[in-house]
């Protein structure tokens, strides 16, 4: 019972660490039809700068705050070569996530303290059980790290800073500018009839998309005790497939939101991989899982539409 309890635990945690991932993909992916591929660098960029600023002493807040900074300012590069250069969407998030690479690499290496001339001995930051994190830090400081199997302390903290991700970008798209950002995904051509720019909604929501990716893998350096190179890898696929599931299950639920959908996705996929690996499938086999439960949701999600379309 207590190994299915912990098992449940990092479910969850796992869904709500990638929950906001998988938002930022709903404004890119879902409203502006953009299949950005930025998000492998935008989520270790995040994880690298929240590590290097809570090391640093940096309040642990303002340097998520940070994190979602370094992610906006990336996205927008990316929205930047398609809209100003005309660069295929494609393209341009494999231009970015690639230069990327290099960054963050050396991002890393200087940033903990080494000369950049090939020291792969200082590619990870670690986040010291000293260093102060959300976590860490009062009022997540009062709950308890173990709680009938239940990590209360990461949960709850998780869980509170994905609903407020939720609730702004909820409130953000209500806005004037929300509401542009939603027309330059389905109605380009009416963004233009008002005179408005549709490349700066596309510029803009590319760049929050970017942002909440960069916060998902502050998160996740939090969680595992460290930023390390390899931290991007298949989170394409993690937001992808948990915004797909969520939009296909409860896509005909009126009353819920998309963004909740999409966190409620984000569990459900979590859930998937956990059931795999407690039913003894070996944790290598992670990234096969990953693309078979991605190739799942995206055939029953062109079954739901190709209903829908029929009806």
């Amino acid at each position: 019972m207590s190994a299915l309890l912990s098992s449940v635990d990092v479910v969850l945690q796992d869904g709500f660490m990638y929950a906001i991932l998988a938002m930022g993909y709903y404004v890119t992916y879902t409203i502006l039809d953009f299949p950005d591929l930025t998000v492998e660098g935008t989520v270790l960029s995040g994880g690298i700068a929240f590590g290097l600023l809570a090391r640093a002493g940096v309040n642990p807040w303002l340097a998520m705050l940070a994190s979602f900074v370094v992610g906006f300012i990336f996205g927008a590069i990316t929205g930047l070569l398609h809209v100003k250069l005309k660069i295929r969407p494609l393209l341009c998030g494999i231009l970015v996530s690639t230069a990327l690479i290099s960054i963050n690499l050396v991002v890393t290496v200087v940033g903990m303290g080494g000369n950049f001339a090939g020291d792969g001995a200082l590619s990870t930051i670690d986040i010291g059980r000293s260093v102060p994190t959300l976590i860490r830090i009062f009022p997540s400081s009062l709950l308890p790290t173990d709680f009938y199997g239940f990590n209360l302390r990461k949960l709850v903290t998780f869980f509170v800073i994905a609903l407020i991700f939720k609730i702004l970008l909820d409130l953000y798209l209500k806005t004037k500018n929300g509401l542009l950002l939603r027309a330059a995904g389905n109605n380009s051509q009416y963004v233009t009839m008002l005179a408005k720019n549709q490349g700066t909604s596309k510029i803009l929501g590319l760049a929050i998309g970017n942002g909440y990716a960069a916060v998902s893998g502050a998160l996740i350096a939090q969680s595992r005790g460290n930023a390390n190179q390899g931290m991007g890898i298949g989170m394409i696929v993690i937001g992808l497939a948990s915004l797909i599931i969520g939009l296909s299950v409860f896509g005909k639920l009126r009353f819920m939101k998309p963004t909740t959908m999409v966190i409620i996705g984000a569990v459900i996929y979590q859930a998937c991989l956990g059931v795999a690996l407690l039913i003894g499938v070996p944790s290598a086999y992670n990234k096969i899982i990953m693309a078979v439960l991605f190739t799942a949701a995206l055939v029953v999600s062109g079954k739901i539409k190709a209903k829908g379309r029929a009806q």
